[in-house]
């Protein structure tokens, strides 16, 4: 059940690792709010978990989007829970928007005394001169077959196709809805509610904006940043999202499945989760962060 006056809540996308959401579950489910969407896709998670979170204090969990890589039903998962979070959480609080596969690398105490008081909106966050080619042609570039799955074949050899008429006919988007300054970043962030409250009222007010973001390569990207970045909010934006991550492909993934090397590297950041966690990978880092692996 969930707690309708909670300081601070957690929005997390899950699809694997049942071991690593317990976790999460069992060290932060006691004190804060946690909102999880499992992907309906999902072979690893079931209805079964599911009801078991349902069951526990300040847990809500639902199976609800299919989710392929790069797909706006992701925005759609994380928007809804976004709905719920900020319904429940106190002014002043805050909302923390993490995966499955992140582990807090701090004392609830820390966590606490950190944003006490605080209005920052903590985000990785670039606008336009700032991002790299490839980043820029995440929205110049549109994906005319957004309502599809991403990784049926038939969409995908027709979204190639489309993307080379784009390329060779110089066909360039440069704005969404009315908005043209444009800001990208990673979605795993953490804001004041009422900036989260502004994102929400603004995806309601402006359905031509959110069309075109959803055409977007990977549209959650770039929803928090432009929005906030043109907002009363612009000047609490701190880009720093206050997560571990390790940028080069290790452990067979990029980023990187952590491991106990990079646990000097993380006790000595100022960064409050890691990711990406692996139960099996990570068992070293775990037992060394106070968690039992098992």
């Amino acid at each position: 059940m969930i707690n309708d006056n909670t300081g601070q809540s957690l929005v997390i996308s899950a699809y694997k690792d049942k071991k690593n959401l317990d976790r999460l579950v069992n060290r932060l489910g006691e004190r804060y709010n946690m909102f999880i969407h499992v992907d309906s896709s999902s072979s690893v998670l079931s209805d079964d978990d599911v009801a078991k979170w349902n069951g526990m204090p300040n847990v809500y969990a639902e199976k609800r989007y299919a989710i392929s890589w790069g797909s706006y039903k992701h925005l759609l998962a994380l928007l809804g829970l976004l709905r719920r979070a900020v319904a429940s959480t106190v002014d002043g609080g805050y909302i923390h928007l993490i995966s499955g596969q992140d582990i807090p690398v701090r004392s609830n105490d820390e966590f606490d005394a950190f944003f006490a008081g605080d209005t920052h909106v903590y985000m990785d966050c670039r606008t336009i001169d700032q991002m790299e080619p490839h980043q820029k042609r995440m929205y110049q570039l549109k994906n005319r077959l957004w309502r599809f799955n991403y990784w049926n074949k038939i969409v995908h050899a027709l979204r190639n196709v489309d993307l080379t008429l784009q390329k060779s006919l110089h066909i360039v988007n440069d704005r969404f809805g009315d908005e043209s300054n444009l800001a990208q970043g990673l979605v795993w962030l953490s804001l004041p509610k009422e900036a989260a409250r502004y994102v929400l009222d603004y995806v309601d007010a402006h359905p031509k904006f959110m069309k075109d973001l959803y055409q977007a390569q990977i549209p959650e990207e770039f929803l928090f940043q432009t929005i906030l970045v043109n907002s009363p909010f612009s000047d609490r934006i701190v880009p720093n999202h206050l997560r571990y991550m390790d940028w080069n492909r290790r452990n067979g993934s990029l980023p990187a499945y952590l491991d106990e090397s990079d646990y000097d590297k993380i006790t000595s950041s100022d960064c409050f989760f890691a990711r990406k966690i692996d139960s099996t990978i990570a068992e070293g880092l775990l037992k060394r962060l106070g968690y039992d692996p098992s």
